[in-house]
């Protein structure tokens, strides 16, 4: 009954119970942004493989657990994965030229947080433009526990490209990263 009502167009997205937040909130992405993107299908992982194979992939986290499970995630796929603990690092590595392809950047972090650390990589990359005539843009995905609290509006307004939920899922990992990678 679910799939009949999802193929006539009648509801957008079908939560299964039991709950989870972080069903609840894909859930709310996806509605949010129909018609902008397609459903991942379960089994398609070797379409999340095919776009992350040999990406270099920056990932910035405070926390050793949460940056091990990021790093695991997107080696799964065939990303290329350099962990750092602080947006003063991500600084230091992300200035051009360097040899990223993205960065997932958490937000809370001693020092100096993601937004931060986003505005001044940017703020690197329009000099290293400016003066090399160049357009050099590395794409950078908030990463948070804490989705409720953070919107689209502002990551957008420090420069970020997109947000995922931590932990994100199969399908977050996969939308945050597609307008960035050309499959193959």
């Amino acid at each position: 009954m679910c799939n009949d009502l999802e193929s006539a167009g009648l509801v957008a997205n079908v939560l299964a119970k039991p709950l989870h937040l972080s069903a609840l909130i894909s859930c709310f992405q996806d509605t949010l942004r129909i018609g902008t993107k397609r459903q991942v299908k379960r089994g398609e992982s070797s379409t999340l493989r095919i776009l992350l194979r040999g990406k270099q992939i920056l990932v910035v986290d405070d926390n050793m657990v949460n940056r091990r499970v990021v790093e695991d995630a997107l080696k799964k796929y065939g990303a290329i994965v350099t962990c750092l603990d602080s947006g003063k690092a991500a600084l230091r590595m992300l200035n051009p030229p360097h040899s990223f392809d993205a960065c997932f950047m958490d937000l809370q972090m001693p020092e100096m947080d993601g937004f931060k650390a986003t505005r001044q990589i940017h703020s690197l990359e329009s000099k290293f433009n400016l003066l090399n005539e160049a357009h050099w843009h590395t794409p950078i995905l908030a990463m948070t526990a804490n989705v409720i609290q953070v919107t689209n509006e502002e990551c957008s307004k420090c420069g970020m490209d997109g947000y995922v939920a931590k932990p994100f899922q199969e399908e977050q990992l996969y939308f945050a990263a597609t307008p960035f990678f050309e499959p193959g």
